[in-house]
C-alpha cells in the first residue's frame, strides 16, 4: 500500500503543524500514481479542513514514510 505523508498547518497558528497520512489501497498504485492522484486527496482533505494549510508533501510505502 502506498501513503500520501502530507505536512498541514494552522493558517492563524502557523506554528502548529502536524503530519497527515493518506492511504492509496490496492496492489495497483504505485508511487507515481500516487503523486499524480496525491493533488486530488489533498484538495479533497483541505475542502473538509479548511483552517489548515499544506506546507509539504511525499508519497511512499505505507508504514516506512519518515515525519516531513
Amino acid at each position: 500500500m502506498i501513503e500520501l505523508v502530507v505536512a498541514v498547518c494552522l493558517i492563524d497558528q502557523p506554528n502548529r503543524c502536524k503530519d497527515v497520512t493518506l492511504n492509496f489501497e490496492g496492489q495497483s498504485v504505485n508511487a507515481s500514481q500516487c503523486m499524480m492522484n496525491g493533488q486530488i486527496e489533498m484538495a479533497k482533505w483541505i475542502g473538509d479542513h479548511p483552517n489548515w494549510v499544506i506546507q509539504n508533501w511525499h508519497c511512499g510505502v505505507a508504514g516506512r514514510s519518515a515525519n516531513l
